[in-house]
């Protein structure tokens, strides 16, 4: 099918990695004439616009979207929603680099299924970023077969639009995984994610420290263990993740069995091998994370 296409990108203060992902999609091999590219400034002070009207003899579709103050990932995404034109919708982010047929086989995908997770690849000679992409999106790298997956990658996805308007898009307000929250409402009415590993795209974020990812880890931790227990009939949570003392007691042999199960269920992360203590620590931080968003939740609803 030729369905027209909106390629979402909300961004912040992240102007040269704008420019960057911008060029790429220059290149895509998807024709210019079925795409546009919806870009939303989630309140930026730098140079943004520009960016966006500099790029504009690339690629002549580009449509910006000025959101005035800074509201959030969710609420910017939204704005992207009711700005874009396509019947496809796809989303990444600006720390991205889509390959030249991304847009392409997504859309491929698209055609065959209503929600659609695309893979991750990492740059492999930066040892923090490695590590990052691994802990985080494991489930998504390249290499791997096309199935059915549990969760969704916010810097790799698409939809038809059909969907975001049954979910009336993401859950508005600020939350630390909107991605995750969007993907588990959509499996609550009856939607399967199929993840496709030939549209890919390479994530590039600026975290270059350790401490940055272990406190990316901890803090992701504290939003998505909420999302765990909100949906629990949905992901059948285990008891372990219900309670922050047992988390806390049982850290780690969860982070054990966590990290274990990234490489032994990739083994092509075998050749990454040498990240594994880092990857066992980044478990242990989500675990503490958690603990401590689980504590704080249940705290707020006693209150309530």
């Amino acid at each position: 099918m030729n369905k027209p296409v909106s390629i979402i990108i909300c961004t912040y203060n992240r102007a040269h990695l704008l420019e960057r992902l911008l060029l790429s999609l220059s290149h895509q091999t998807l024709s210019s004439e079925r795409f546009e590219v919806v870009v939303v400034d989630d309140g930026s002070k730098d140079t943004t616009r520009a960016v966006c009207d500099e790029l504009r003899g690339r690629l002549r579709n580009i449509t910006y979207v000025s959101v005035g103050k800074n509201i959030g990932l969710a609420d910017a995404a939204n704005m992207g929603i009711r700005s874009a034109e396509g019947d496809y919708l796809l989303f990444t982010d600006d720390d991205c680099i889509p390959r030249r047929d991304w847009a392409e086989r997504m859309c491929a995908a698209l055609d065959r299924e209503p929600v659609v997770a695309g893979a991750i690849e990492s740059p492999d000679r930066e040892f923090v970023k490695l590590c990052h992409n691994i802990s985080e999106f494991h489930p998504f790298l390249s290499g791997q077969k096309a199935r059915f997956v549990r969760f969704i990658a916010g810097a790799n996805m698409g939809f038809r639009r059909p969907v975001l308007e049954e979910l009336k898009g993401f859950q508005a307000g600020r939350n630390c995984s909107p991605d995750m929250e969007l993907i588990l409402r959509a499996r609550q009415q009856g939607y399967s994610i199929y993840f496709t590993p030939d549209a890919a795209v390479l994530h590039d974020p600026p975290r270059t420290t350790l401490k940055s990812i272990f406190k990316y880890s901890a803090d992701h931790a504290a939003f998505t263990i909420i999302l765990r227990n909100k949906y629990r009939s949905v992901l059948q949570t285990p008891f372990v993740l219900r309670s922050p003392g047992f988390l806390l007691v049982a850290s780690p042999i969860i982070a054990l069995r966590v990290a274990g199960g990234i490489y032994f269920q990739n083994y092509r992360l075998f050749r990454y091998v040498w990240t594994a203590p880092v990857i066992y620590a980044l478990k242990l931080a989500w675990c503490w994370g958690a603990a401590r968003g689980l504590r704080n939740w249940n705290k707020s609803v006693r209150k309530a």
